[in-house]
């Protein structure tokens, strides 16, 4: 078990760092660089379609190390796995079918105004995956900090959590927060910090001796 604690740790830890250089050097719009047929636009979102998987498996090692017979914890994974299928609805919406739609603008397979909604639908329905998918991890971060909040040696991670959590929702319920680059950067950093840090909590539990 304290194997597979250490193996989630490092998946979490090198998950959201891959992930906050993917949203450092995320493109404002589809395209940007590009070595040979991959786009800037292509990599950041397949990179981050392909993370998804290691940080659903880091966090539910995160929870089997704080309980499954407890809620909280439970409850935080939920919200984590829903986060990111949502994150990776978010991702296909921008990376892989908005790419499409701008291909078929290029080439003029439709009429121009067809590909016009198609691109503004797409954009919608990313950003609405988007905003789902910050909500649901910054709500799971405060419930996973709870959880923290019973070892003794978690009660900062527990704090910062439940900290987190209670920012982001003031943000988001004064109507100012957006899903947007430079509103995903904020939230994205906040919470890879937490999780990197529970990350390196995780893989210390894991080699302290029984």
């Amino acid at each position: 078990m304290r194997t597979n604690a250490k193996a989630g740790a490092y998946a979490l830890i090198v998950g959201w760092l891959a992930y906050i250089c993917l949203m450092a050097v995320h493109p404002s719009h589809a395209g940007g660089p590009s070595l040979g047929h991959i786009s800037l636009n292509d990599a950041v979102h397949w990179t981050a379609l392909l993370v998804a998987p290691f940080l659903a498996y880091g966090y539910f090692e995160m929870t089997r190390l704080l309980g499954f017979s407890r809620p909280l914890p439970v409850m935080a994974l939920s919200l984590m796995v829903f986060s990111l299928f949502s994150g990776m609805s978010a991702g296909i919406m921008s990376g892989l079918v908005q790419a499409e739609v701008a291909r078929a603008v290029g080439e003029h397979e439709s009429a121009p105004e067809i590909l016009t909604a198609l691109r503004h639908m797409t954009y919608w329905l990313n950003q609405g995956f988007a905003a789902i998918h910050y909500t649901l991890a910054a709500v799971g971060v405060g419930f996973y900090g709870l959880a923290w909040m019973s070892r003794p040696s978690g009660r900062m991670l527990g704090v910062g959590g439940v900290t987190i959590a209670g920012v982001f929702l003031a943000w988001l319920a004064t109507g100012h927060w957006r899903p947007d680059l430079h509103g995903a950067l904020v939230v994205v950093l906040a919470i890879g910090a937490w999780t990197i840090t529970a990350g390196l909590a995780m893989r210390k539990l894991a080699d302290e001796p029984d």
